[in-house]
């Protein structure tokens, strides 16, 4: 039962009704849920290592079967707890290095290697991850290659993919006498390994 007035989870029905506005609560005592709200969390994520590792295979399927078929409740509820991850990955102070995308992205490779059985590994991870209103994305590809940065492989794609890339002011035109482009010094041709 997924319902409002179902069983205490992380949250009561009491949290449940304040999070969705539909309990008024003072200050004091808003301020109370709320702390109560975030330690239950926080606690509710480090039991998630108890549950991934400890909990036995039987009880995973029946959390996972309902009447012989893929319970789609649990699944869509699985859906919510890698919506709070993404989004908590987001509230996460980040840096030139590491992004909450990053972050995200290794939250999730690691999840799924912690959860392999025995013997196995992953042989390959491939996430491309990309979201965000297509307007400021597009328009932040283009500064970036107006400017001359680097893009990632995931927005080279993109820029090939949607013609975001307009190569021509690369393009000169050939001298007629030598063959090579117009205004080049010959030197500017020759790579490292030809010093």
């Amino acid at each position: 039962m997924t319902g409002l007035d179902r069983n205490r989870g992380v949250l009561t029905k009491d949290d449940r009704q304040y999070l969705l506005g539909r309990k008024n609560l003072n200050r004091d005592s808003e301020r109370n849920a709320r702390l109560r709200i975030r330690n239950r969390a926080r606690n509710a994520l480090y039991d998630f290592e108890y549950l991934a590792t400890e909990l036995a295979s039987k009880d995973r399927t029946q959390l996972a079967v309902d009447d012989g078929i893929a319970d789609d409740e649990i699944f869509t509820a699985a859906e919510d707890a890698i919506a709070f991850l993404f989004s908590l990955c987001q509230h996460a102070p980040n840096s030139e290095s590491y992004s909450p995308d990053d972050r995200f992205r290794d939250i999730l490779k690691n999840g799924v290697e912690k959860g392999l059985t025995e013997g196995q590994t992953v042989l390959d991870f491939n996430l491309d991850l990309q979201y965000g209103l297509p307007r400021e994305a597009q328009a932040r590809i283009q500064r970036k290659l107006q400017q001359g940065e680097s893009l990632t492989f995931v927005e080279l794609r993109e820029a090939l993919n949607n013609d975001y890339l307009n190569d021509t002011y690369l393009f000169r035109p050939l001298d007629a006498a030598d063959g090579l482009p117009k205004d080049v010094e010959g030197k500017d041709l020759l790579s490292h390994d030809d010093y």
